[in-house]
């Protein structure tokens, strides 16, 4: 399977604003009729239709150049992916070029940026989980990612087969302990091996991040593991499992898809609580596209909750470059021109350039829509924009 990682998502958040355009591509590639793909006669109904929008335009002359090398990174995409994205922009001398392992609707879109919100929502959709497997000699970690693990790291105690000191020659009964390392001669909370883990679980994490940390084994291994864990680690632990010794992926699907469920549920079920409050009690709460996008900008932003709607307008200042939540032909900071841009987009966008938490809720129909009250889009923030009064509404539907 094919998982999208962070980098490829942050190499194109950070575009210059140039007058070049970018022609972002979605194909899905999964198997249709049995043996056809239609992604081929979706690519060209779409560029179709871009040459006469931009029939007047500067970009035609090179929109030819980046259809092709869409074309080309279909043809050669691994028969195993289920879906492609493609970015490209022969004057900015942009191609990348990402596999997908879930399907997306075939779209093609041009426009000043790179067209991101897609891959946005699946990084969102699926947080990633560590997942680590452990006894007394060896440890795997692995990477749950739309509830399949990958291994990504393994560790074998060094001396896992070290005999006795008893069973050597000459043995005597002071060298029995201060020759040997092995945890059944000390306690297990002392053990070297086990503070390696916990080492390369915290190095690990820190490169996440990860919405969970999985614990697997027997818990005379996995609760002393724990008591080696910072803080932060420790309250990183989302489950814990007994699970026999393997390396095998596989066998560890049904645990960890299992737990990962159980802190889904109650993850969601807390922000939702949270934020219903919050609202109540007008406290700390920003609502709607304008004032998520202003906690952000400000720095105020620690979480933030995205509902059903990702087709939200917005506005971007040429001159100083600020989002605003609505469609605005200039900036009412600065008065410079602004252009059209997708706020949902954006607030994810910014959420990923700053390390936001973000909290995706499925599409669900109105009635059932927790993020309703607040306009589809809500963020909890650390203090209050600092022009606004303390009691004013906080709602921006």
């Amino acid at each position: 399977m094919m998982t999208l990682t962070r980098r490829e998502i942050e190499i194109l958040l950070d575009s210059p604003d140039q007058r070049d355009y970018v022609v972002s591509a979605y194909a899905d590639l999964t198997v249709r009729d049995g043996f056809s793909r239609h992604v081929d006669q979706h690519l060209r109904n779409h560029a179709r239709a871009a040459r006469v929008a931009l029939a007047e335009a500067d970009a035609r002359k090179d929109l030819d150049a980046n259809i092709e090398v869409v074309r080309e990174a279909i043809a050669r995409a691994d028969p195993a992916v289920k879906g492609l994205a493609v970015f490209s922009s022969v004057a900015r001398g942009l191609r990348h070029v990402v596999p997908l392992g879930f399907p997306v609707e075939n779209r093609l879109i041009i426009d000043a940026e790179p067209f991101v919100l897609p891959l946005l929502e699946s990084w969102y959709g699926e947080p990633g989980y560590l997942v680590v497997l452990v006894d007394s000699d060896e440890a795997h970690l692995f990477e749950s990612h739309r509830g399949v693990p990958e291994p990504v790291h393994e560790l074998r105690r060094e001396d896992a087969r070290q005999e006795f000191q008893r069973d050597k020659p000459r043995f005597t009964y002071k060298k029995r302990f201060a020759k040997t390392d092995h945890e059944r001669l000390h306690g297990i909370e002392d053990d070297k091996f086990l503070r390696e883990v916990a080492c390369a679980i915290a190095d690990h994490a820190h490169g996440g991040p990860f919405a969970g940390l999985i614990l697997l084994g027997h818990p005379s291994i996995t609760q002393p593991l724990r008591s080696l864990f910072s803080r932060e680690l420790e309250a990183a632990v989302v489950g814990e499992a007994p699970h026999t010794m393997t390396a095998r992926p596989e066998d560890l699907a049904d645990d960890v898809t299992r737990l990962i469920d159980g802190d889904r549920t109650a993850r969601r079920a807390r922000v939702v609580a949270e934020l219903q409050d919050r609202i109540k009690q007008n406290h700390l709460v920003a609502c709607g596209p304008t004032e998520v996008l202003d906690a952000l900008q400000q720095g105020r932003a620690t979480d933030v909750l995205f509902g059903r709607g990702n087709d939200l307008p917005g506005a971007r200042c040429r001159e100083c470059g600020y989002r605003l939540g609505a469609a605005a032909g200039v900036c009412p900071y600065c008065q410079g021109a602004c252009r059209t841009v997708n706020a949902a987009q954006e607030i994810l966008r910014m959420a990923m350039r700053h390390r936001v938490p973000v909290h995706l809720f499925p599409r669900t129909n109105r009635k059932d829509d927790p993020l309703g009250p607040a306009g589809g889009v809500a963020a909890f923030v650390r203090a209050d924009a600092h022009w606004a009064p303390r009691n004013s509404a906080a709602s921006n539907p």
